[in-house]
């Protein structure tokens, strides 16, 4: 068996300054960065960019970026080298403090300090909840805003699970965690302790009040009926859902309501 090479790597030697994932560091300060890599790493002075290849391992202030693949671009400002972005491809695996992010394609804007990961399936996972897309998970942690497309799933740290088409989320900027969410196309709620289950094209959640407002096709159903109507809302901290007829269009509110099964001894359930 070929021993593959192992390379650890300081980038201050070459005077990169640069700002981290949600710091802002002192600009007279030199930061470093430390990659590690099974095959090679190298560089590009005149295109201005260094390549990382083979089970990578990017650190830089409290955060770990890991792939297959990393290529880091800079330009060259008063004398010293600074990062302006980093492209990662293959089995992405980007980790800092509690938050996690995987995919299999992945670019970092440093000044806008704006991840974009791409791929036939990425995940973010953080204290407040998780989110998984089929298509583009987008952070912008200086605006505190996440969206995220493509047969997009989002669970709550109350266990609530919001399925949709898109989903664009405004963040807290202490902790990161869910302020309001905006669900758009085929939006689907499930929440199993308390037996409910929501559909309709639009959804618009506050975590302040957690309640979810529904809007468009929308059906409540849980185990004792199945109710539609225009518009309608679920507080997911009692479980109660509330459909909205829209009188304008003289649309009606229709309910379905289940008999109770009875057991062998005659009780209801």
């Amino acid at each position: 068996m070929i021993k593959k090479a192992f390379i650890i790597f300081l980038f201050s030697l070459f005077s990169f300054s640069y700002n981290g994932l949600g710091k802002t560091q002192d600009n007279e300060k030199q930061s470093e960065l430390t990659v590690e890599a099974d095959d090679s790493l190298e560089w590009f002075e005149k295109e201005q960019y260094y390549v990382a290849k083979g089970n990578v391992i990017l650190k830089k202030d409290g955060f770990t970026l890991k792939a297959n693949f990393v290529r880091a671009n800079y330009i060259t400002e008063n004398g010293e080298n600074v990062l302006k972005n980093i492209i990662a491809k293959n089995n992405v695996i980007l980790t800092k403090e509690q938050t996690k992010a995987t995919g299999q394609f992945m670019t970092y804007d440093l000044d806008k300090k704006i991840a974009i990961i791409t791929g036939s399936f990425q995940t973010l996972k953080s204290p407040s909840g998780y989110v998984e897309s089929k298509k583009i998970i987008k952070y912008d942690d200086l605006e505190n805003k996440a969206e995220a497309e493509g047969t997009v799933k989002v669970i709550l740290s109350n266990k609530t699970v919001i399925f949709a088409d898109k989903i664009n989320a405004n963040l807290n900027e202490r902790d990161k965690s869910i302020k309001t969410a905006i669900a758009k196309g085929n939006v689907k709620i499930e929440n199993k302790i308390k037996g409910n289950n929501s559909k309709a094209d639009l959804g618009i959640y506050d975590s302040s009040t957690e309640i979810i407002k529904l809007s468009g096709n929308v059906v409540l159903t849980n185990t004792d009926s199945k109710v539609s109507g225009a518009s309608g809302e679920t507080n997911l901290n009692t479980g109660i859902s509330t459909i909205i007829s829209n009188p304008n269009k003289k649309e009606r509110v229709k309910g379905v309501f289940f008999p109770r099964k009875k057991v062998k001894n005659g009780e209801n359930n």
